[in-house]
């Protein structure tokens, strides 16, 4: 099902650190990162990512201009072999390390009507359509995509192989988290990596917005046969998994009052009142129910959903699995019908921000520049697939897998 195959990834030259020149995905990186990154390398990748416009062209002709020209200076250079490239990171959440590998390679991008590659978040067309002019004009993809298949161990037994071999990439990022790279260019293993994954239904885990821009060039150039491909990253789904869940601050409500939102909690909710943000945060993680922290503004509270059934009283055009989503019970019984917030503000981010820090929620509403905060327990991949294969898109910002994939370690370019 799965179209997977090898390319000559454009990489930084073997004397280059690195560390100094590739970047967090595009839409993860803030002006003040941005200007961090122009500061340490002028070859920093930022430069052709997120450009800025001079001498009267576009942004994105400076892009173009300056990859190529790069490539031209041998700054960067296109590797002579067909290559998987296993990817490994090694990382620390909540003072245990883990362990997350995969491998990079190219994918035939395909319409979700095939049902071989799911999305599971909506897509906004403003980044859309910044992306594919970037597209247009350099014809390279700079990051990768991050896509989740079902393996019965034989593509993971190949990359474990691989992964004992000298690596050609070996250092850390900003965020201490230790990023390896390897080639595997034998091609007995090529093909039976390709064999192994011929089969897979392919599930996005991050880049979603890439993925779209790469098929909508795809269909826009359907005779060039290197447009139709795109590089992704394609990791194990029964591998160890690190999700993050991404908390929500609500402002804006109108004759917003702690005691008024709890009379509403109790229609849907077993509500109680806890200590402290520590004791909401592990309340919410351990519980085995559907249940969400509060910090109404005077209180830290947990809410357990009293029974599930609740949702198919407004969503029964959802699957049960989309319906038993903590996140989904958020949104539709407490953002929406105790809030009184809608789908097109929270779409919009006017009512509702989001954030991975707990402690910076809690401070938001402490300043009184918002009215309560809601805490999440993590989505979990399984979760994420089964509804992607509904059909189904879950609410904004659900899942955070952790840590994010490098822009800059491999490139492919379509010329």
């Amino acid at each position: 099902m799965a179209d997977v195959r090898p390319l000559k990834a454009v990489r930084y030259n073997g004397k280059s650190d690195l560390s100094n020149l590739v970047t967090q995905p595009y839409d993860k990186i803030s002006p003040e990162l941005k200007e961090t990154y122009k500061s340490r390398d002028s070859n920093n990748l930022v430069n052709v990512l997120l450009p800025d416009e001079k001498e009267g062209k576009t942004k994105y002709q400076i892009s173009g201009e300056v990859f190529h020209e790069w490539l031209e200076k041998g700054i960067l250079k296109r590797d002579e072999t067909p290559a998987f490239y296993p990817y490994r990171q090694t990382f620390e959440v909540n003072g245990e390390t883990h362990q997350r590998s995969g491998f990079v390679g190219l994918v035939k991008v395909e319409p979700y009507s095939k049902k071989v590659i799911f999305p599971h978040e909506k897509t906004l067309s403003g980044p859309k359509a910044d992306r594919i002019a970037l597209l247009k004009e350099g014809r390279v993809h700079y990051g990768k995509i991050f896509l989740l298949y079902k393996d019965d161990g034989k593509s993971q037994k190949v990359i474990d192989e691989a992964m004992k071999e000298n690596t050609i990439v070996d250092f850390k990022d900003d965020f201490e988290v230790k990023n390896e790279l390897w080639n595997l260019t034998d091609k007995n293993k090529i093909h039976e990596l390709n064999a192994a994954m011929a089969d897979k239904q392919l599930f996005i885990a991050d880049g979603h917005h890439r993925y779209e821009t790469s098929l909508a060039y795809a269909q826009e150039n359907p005779n060039d046969i290197s447009a139709q491909y795109t590089m992704a990253m394609f990791v194990n789904i029964n591998s160890p998994l690190i999700v993050l869940p991404t908390h929500r601050v609500v402002r804006g409500v109108e004759n917003y009052t702690p005691a008024a939102l709890s009379g509403k909690l109790e229609k849907y909710f077993d509500v109680s009142t806890v200590a402290g943000i520590d004791e909401t945060i592990n309340a919410t993680k351990n519980s085995e129910g559907i249940t969400i922290g509060i910090f109404d503004g005077e209180n830290y509270l947990v809410a357990k959903l009293k029974d599930k059934n609740i949702m198919n009283e407004f969503c029964a055009e959802h699957s049960e699995a989309w319906r038993s989503l903590d996140v989904a019970v958020l949104h539709t019984l407490i953002i929406e019908k105790c809030l009184g917030i809608t789908q097109d503000k929270v779409a919009k981010e006017s009512a509702v921000s989001y954030h991975r820090k707990p402690e910076g929620a809690v401070k938001l509403v402490e300043s009184g520049k918002a009215n309560c905060a809601f805490f999440l327990k993590a989505t979990s991949p399984a979760q994420v697939c089964e509804v992607a294969l509904n059909g189904e898109v879950m609410p904004q910002k659900s899942t955070d897998f952790y840590p994010k994939l490098l822009s800059g370690l491999t490139m492919y370019a379509l010329d």
